[in-house]
């Protein structure tokens, strides 16, 4: 599918896929020098999504797009991929223990959101 009816689908601006395009995160295939786009581009961009929406800078999710191919590659004997798989692996768990201190936090706004609206309903 062409870039526009890609960004209708996708619900992703024209400029954004322009940039994702440009930066090697989401390469376009070209016919007739236009963009195109298939269903596994959707797929990929619902992952850049997910990986943007827990705070990955888009240099991070490219490195973990492109490691990710690698594994599927199966190539287990790179050495470079093993130290970047590390460094990933870190910046990962960092994040993990970031979202369990926000869940911990939200849990206890919603403890204190249904004591006051208990105590709401109980006066009326």
């Amino acid at each position: 599918m062409l870039i526009g009816e890609f960004s209708k689908v996708s619900k992703v601006s024209i400029h954004t896929l322009r940039y994702y395009d440009k930066i090697g995160l989401l390469v376009s295939k070209r016919v007739d020098k236009k963009r195109t786009y298939t269903d596994e581009d959707i797929k990929k961009l619902e992952i850049i999504n997910s990986l943007k929406d827990m705070n990955f800078s888009l240099e991070d999710i490219k490195v973990i797009l492109e490691l990710d191919e690698k594994i599927d590659k199966n190539l287990k004997n790179d050495s470079k991929c093993i130290d970047e798989i590390k460094v990933l692996l870190n910046i990962i768990d960092k994040k993990y223990k970031i979202i369990l201190k926000q869940e911990k936090s939200l849990q206890q706004t919603k403890e204190k959101l249904e004591h006051i609206k208990e105590k709401f309903k109980n006066f009326i």
